[in-house]
């Protein structure tokens, strides 16, 4: 099916929508006055279609018209993407988190998982998943295309704060319960498999690391770095050993304390809200197609190299590591833990310090693709031998194709070319 083919008939039933309203409302005491579904025009994520949804209902005792706000994720429409979806089982990974995940630290009264997360109304397996629109309650999509500021980098962190507590929390929680200690790897190790640098024989996306790693030589060459480090190695050598970390990086740790892990922390996967001065004062994570079971820093090294610039993290790096972690200590504290008991301060940083390899190599080849044009990249999906080429064998031609079109786009990548040789030159 093609997107010209789709309709409001196909992509959503009433049926659904007497589901979605009985979760939200907790009560079957309606009746639907009118839905209607908007399709995005613009493409905001790689492995999914957007649609909002307005439904116009009558409570029947109260006799009251009321309207109601969704957003719709469905399976992507695109077959490049589908496939892509399915193989890697991220379209399935975001429903497990939300149906499953998040229910069960829901179910155990751990209510800060409320304040990072959407509400979750209704999913079904390779067709859709439908929250709340985050936009109507004060919440806003930002721009992939600009650097966070310190105020705003903070409330993320605060709030991925809360999201990794939540996870400490019901650990330990089920720990007491059954008077062992119980992590949830036990329960759910294949479900987190790892759903997009996941180095098993035939993955799908070990042909798109060797993409994204042929454009990352590209860029090498493109920006004159030297061929040999200060080391006298060879930079991209060096270089490619750095991206085959990431296989590694993203497995749950045997040496830290792993919890629930978003893994996809850019601008678009973030909405935030903001006060009459235009304060950022709340923060809610969306898309969780690649969560992991993977320490708290896998998560905060990510975020600050994938949303800051490469100098304002030469600045405030490990300030802002300090107040996540005091963040982290106090949503524990308030629950009756210690999370120096859990997590000392010093392996945080130590490991802070590891999961820069991930995030250098992950900042590395996202930014090739992602910090595309919209328009452009609606341009490349709708030509499928050029998404496919681009997706699996070489992203060296979309690179050259944008970085002397637009600015923002070769400084991002400059700047992740920057990072990695500096890295590089500490090996």
């Amino acid at each position: 099916m093609t997107e010209s083919q789709l309709n409001e008939e196909e992509l959503i039933l009433t049926d659904d929508i007497n589901k979605i309203l009985a979760k939200k409302l907790k009560t079957t005491e309606f009746n639907i006055v009118s839905y209607k579904l908007e399709p995005f025009d613009e493409k905001i994520g790689l492995l999914g279609d957007h649609a909002n949804l307005k439904v116009v209902v009558v409570n029947l005792s109260k006799k009251e018209e009321r309207e109601f706000y969704f957003f719709v994720k469905f399976f992507p429409f695109v077959d490049v993407s589908a496939v892509f979806a399915r193989e890697t089982g991220a379209f399935a990974k975001e429903i497990f988190t939300n149906e499953i995940l998040f229910s069960k630290i829901k179910n155990y009264g751990i209510e800060i998982i409320k304040q990072c997360v959407g509400e979750c109304y209704l999913t079904e397996a390779e067709r859709l998943l439908v929250f709340d629109d985050l936009t109507k309650q004060g919440y806003e999509t930002l721009d992939k295309r600009k650097d966070f500021n310190f105020d705003m980098i903070l409330i993320v962190l605060k709030s991925l704060a809360k999201l990794h507590a939540s996870s400490l929390i019901y650990e330990e929680k089920r720990s007491e319960e059954l008077g062992r200690e119980y992590r949830l790897i036990e329960d759910y190790r294949n479900e987190f498999e790892e759903t997009f640098y996941n180095d098993r024989e035939g993955f799908i996306n070990l042909q798109g690391v060797e993409a994204s790693i042929k454009a990352i030589f590209t860029e090498i060459d493109l920006f004159k770095h030297p061929s040999k480090l200060k080391s006298g190695k060879d930079f991209k050598s060096v270089a490619e050993k750095c991206c085959y970390k990431i296989y590694e990086m993203v497995k749950p740790s045997n040496k830290y304390r792993n919890v629930i892990s978003h893994g996809d922390l850019w601008s678009t996967n973030l909405l935030m809200k903001f006060n009459q001065h235009r304060t950022p004062v709340e923060c809610k994570f969306v898309d969780f197609q690649m969560t992991r079971y993977a320490p708290p820093s896998h998560d905060v090294v990510s975020v600050l190299y994938l949303t800051t610039s490469r100098e304002f993290r030469k600045q405030h790096m490990y300030e802002l590591l300090g107040l996540y972690y005091t963040a982290l200590e106090s949503n524990l504290k308030l629950a009756g833990y210690d999370l120096k008991a859990l997590i000392p301060f010093g392996d945080f940083l130590q490991n802070c310090e590891e999961q820069k390899a991930f995030a250098l190599a992950q900042t590395a080849t996202y930014f090739q693709l992602v910090l595309v044009e919209s328009d452009a990249l609606k341009e490349f999906y709708a030509n499928p031998t050029l998404s496919r080429h681009t997706f699996f064998e070489d992203r060296s031609p979309l690179v050259l194709a944008y970085v002397n079109k637009d600015e923002y786009y070769r400084k991002k990548l400059e700047e992740s070319i920057e990072d990695l040789k500096d890295y590089c030159e500490r090996l």
